[in-house]
């Protein structure tokens, strides 16, 4: 059975109704559905963040766009194997106390992720063929290099993790953090460490070596490196799969998640939010609720229905977002065994700090003991969409073909058994705009309109951060209630 994830999908339940209150503020909605906080978004930030409020007294509603929580936070199963593959989230890094939340919902971390030296085949997918004499660095040196890596993020972990709170004014901010990472890798001898940061996360951030420095720290940080050092876990659950958590914390809400539905119209004001939501069969629920949490990536098309003011606008509206997909793939010429990961060509050893640049295809791997699946990751621009990434994953294949680095076959083409296109991620500003006060700028939107923001964009990318961020942040936000 393929799947496709494009966030649309048939609603798996409605949020219970509290007393059909109609305010001015909400009109023409049969149903209205009081609570003390509204979160939009039920992916990692938001789900954690609904349980939270729950546990500490609150009422509360999620909207979600998807048919089911998670954001990234996936699986596929492959009848011929009986394996439940995760797709988008492979593993929850080890930080601080954030295991307590899978613990929480009943859920185990006693599985773990193995990180093993990169054996991919390094191939130009514009050309289709293997980069000339690229080798990858060998694991001694890798393993040296991500040390040094670590030790030159660790002493701005507090500045950075779990989220930008205690960001330096502008005049303080090191040097380290504003330049782009291909500076600070010469800087810090990095170069054998690069490859093994770019494929496992930090490809997404489209042009990896040219963003100021803070932004890989945030994408491929403190977490992730002492995960692939192996001095951290990299925890899943005894099952394998990272879902069985989010089907937790479905249950654990119940009624109080709005699934397959989007905010159409919002009023904020300082007594409270009003929101008018549709769901499925076009249905259309209002909300009252006294604080509003917006868990999704804040682009200009998210955030549209909110009516933000002047300075929300102009703040939010500094973020350049790449998009990413993954998914699981089928493909007759592709070799099990064998993994592919792009790479841009450059003679000496340097290469290993030149990558492509968005949109591209950046890894497809051969999923162990299946028949003939394949996991994909592949970044685009903010113009690209499901149906372009897709053509693009095609065209890179039967480049690799035409250029005899993959065998021809018969009637070949790319079948998608799961697309998940993850859309706008890695927010990201330039180092200019972080010298003019952006983050300050940005923290000082929290709690304006009675509306907070939780999420990458204010944190980092990965589950563990962002549950860690929440305990920070949402004091403040129910101080009051």
């Amino acid at each position: 059975m393929r799947q496709q994830i494009m966030h649309v999908g048939l609603g798996l339940g409605l949020a219970a109704t509290a007393a059909a209150v109609v305010t001015p503020k909400c009109g023409g909605c049969k149903e209205t559905i009081t609570r003390d906080v509204v979160v939009i978004g039920g992916g990692a930030s938001g789900a954690h963040a609904a349980v939270w409020l729950r546990d500490n007294g609150q009422s509360v509603v999620v909207v979600e766009k998807a048919d089911q929580l998670g954001g990234h936070t996936n699986y596929y199963n492959d009848k011929t194997s009986g394996k439940a593959i995760n797709v988008g989230v492979q593993a929850w890094m080890e930080y601080k106390n954030a295991f307590d939340f899978p613990k929480r919902m009943n859920v185990s971390t006693s599985g773990s992720m193995s990180f093993t030296p990169n054996t991919a085949q390094y191939v130009d997918t514009k050309t289709g063929k293997p980069v000339p004499n690229y080798a990858a660095p060998e694991a001694a040196d890798m393993y040296a290099a991500l040390g040094r890596y670590l030790a030159a993020i660790e002493k701005y972990e507090d500045m950075v993790l779990p989220g930008l709170l205690n960001f330096p004014e502008p005049a303080d901010i090191p040097e380290d953090l504003l330049m782009p990472f291909g500076e600070f890798v010469d800087k810090y001898d990095l170069e054998a460490a690069v490859p093994q940061i770019w494929d496992s996360t930090a490809q997404g951030l489209g042009d990896t070596m040219h963003v100021p420095t803070l932004f890989v720290i945030q994408a491929s940080g403190v977490p992730m490196v002492r995960a692939l050092l192996g001095t951290a876990a990299a925890a899943v659950p005894a099952s394998g799969r990272l879902y069985d958590l989010f089907e937790s914390v479905a249950n654990f809400l119940g009624d109080d998640v709005l699934y397959s539905s989007t905010v159409i119209t919002a009023s904020r004001q300082n007594k409270g939010v009003w929101l008018k939501v549709q769901g499925p069969n076009n249905k259309v629920t209002c909300i009252q609720a006294k604080r509003l949490l917006i868990s999704m990536e804040p682009t200009p098309e998210n955030m549209a229905p909110f009516s933000l003011d002047k300075t929300e606008a102009e703040v939010l509206g500094k973020f350049k977002f790449p998009t990413v997909y993954a998914g699981i793939l089928r493909h007759p010429s592709l070799q099990t065994l064998n993994a592919y990961t792009d790479r841009t060509p450059e003679p000496g050893s340097y290469n290993y700090t030149a990558f492509p640049v968005a949109p591209q295809l950046g890894r497809v791997d051969y999923l162990g003991g299946t028949t003939d699946l394949f996991q994909f990751t592949a970044v685009g621009t903010s113009e690209d969409t499901t149906e372009s990434m897709q053509a693009l994953i095609g065209k890179s294949i039967d480049s690799m073909i035409a250029a005899g680095t993959l065998p021809a076959s018969e009637g070949g083409k790319v079948e998608f058994e799961i697309f998940a296109n993850h859309g706008h991620m890695h927010a990201q500003v330039t180092a200019d705009e972080l010298r003019a006060g952006f983050v300050q700028k940005l923290n000082a939107l929290q709690g304006r309109h009675n509306t907070w923001y939780t999420g990458a964009a204010f944190s980092a990318g990965f589950s563990t951060v962002l549950w860690e961020y929440n305990k920070v942040l949402l004091p403040s936000l129910v101080k009051g209630l």
